[in-house]
């Protein structure tokens, strides 16, 4: 009668350590998933600050350009008014004015050519960064979700009660992810 209580026993200590080691795969599982998801969060918030400064580029190139373009309509609209003052007055005060005022556009315009084809430059590397950083994020958080979030290794780590409390003990991690059912 002792043998079949020895064989159970060995039996029990073999399920519960299976049971263990299946647990520290799960919490060994867990643990990993809540980092990548700290670094792909951490990942996040990099990508979000690179768009705004992508999209703060864009409008100082876009108001450069617009800038630029009212200093164009302002000059021709005073090329007409410098052709009325070579034929009726060219040596007085408002003649000077206009060419006085004509001079300073062109220089705007000038500066305003040189700063909008800078920026647009710079824009554009920007932009494609930001994009081809916002696909890597992306494909990166997809592998991530099917790791971590739709396994049979996640459902595996939700159902089993040591490891869940092993990794997911604290708040933040209970509001992770890795931790949640959906």
């Amino acid at each position: 009668m002792s043998i079949p209580i020895i064989k159970f026993g060995l039996i029990l200590l073999v399920f519960m350590s299976v049971n263990l080691a299946n647990a520290n795969d799960l919490i060994t599982f867990g643990k990993a998933c809540l980092a990548k998801e700290e670094r792909l969060n951490q990942a996040e918030i990099k990508l979000d600050a690179l768009s705004r400064r992508s999209d703060q580029t864009q409008t100082k190139t876009n108001q450069a350009w617009l800038s630029l373009k009212q200093y164009q309509e302002e000059k021709k609209q005073l090329e007409t008014s410098m052709t009325e003052c070579t034929e009726t007055a060219p040596n007085s005060a408002y003649c000077h004015q206009i060419r006085r005022r004509y001079n300073e556009l062109t220089y705007r315009i000038n500066r305003k050519e040189v700063e909008a084809s800078e920026e647009r430059f710079d824009g554009d590397d920007s932009k494609v960064d930001y994009e081809i950083t916002r696909a890597n994020f992306n494909q990166r958080h997809e592998a991530f979700l099917a790791q971590c979030r739709d396994s049979d290794d996640h459902y595996a780590l939700l159902q089993n009660p040591d490891a869940y409390a092993a990794v997911c003990s604290d708040d933040e991690a209970k509001q992770s992810v890795t931790c949640a059912l959906f």
